[in-house]
């Protein structure tokens, strides 16, 4: 039996087992997805786009790990559990990687409007509707 978190991804030569939990993001390129980890591995996965990624994980995976997975813009899917800053002026995006008891950290450039989604999605603010 797998783990809750293990996304199987399938092509005519290759199956991939993806442990989500450590996934910091998923960046589109052309055709192709690039899978950033935490530990700083990288997987180019073939012919598979990120759309195509983000509903395999709705498929194989229970809501409280789709929940984790964000989209940021048209180019990148993030793992919200391991976001440190969003900063939609200086359009940039940390994520908090402890690797081997250090402080790293990750940084990608994304618009701020895409940002100021990613931020309002992780953390609504409470309406004024009601008061």
């Amino acid at each position: 039996m797998r783990e809750n978190n293990t996304l199987i991804i399938r092509s005519k030569s290759e199956t991939v087992y993806l442990h989500l939990d450590d996934v910091l993001y998923i960046q589109a390129d052309g055709n192709y997805s690039d899978i950033f980890f935490a530990d700083g591995g990288v997987i180019r996965t073939l012919t598979y786009q990120r759309a195509e990624i983000a509903r395999m994980i709705e498929e194989q995976m229970p809501a409280c790990v789709c929940s984790r997975f964000k989209m940021l813009g048209r180019s990148y899917m993030v793992n919200s559990d391991y976001v440190l800053r969003i900063q939609p002026g200086k359009q940039r995006l940390t994520f908090r990687v402890n690797s081997f008891g250090t402080d790293k950290k990750v940084t990608i450039k994304a618009t701020a409007k895409a940002l100021d989604l990613l931020a309002e999605e992780m953390y609504p603010r409470e309406s004024d509707a009601g008061e």
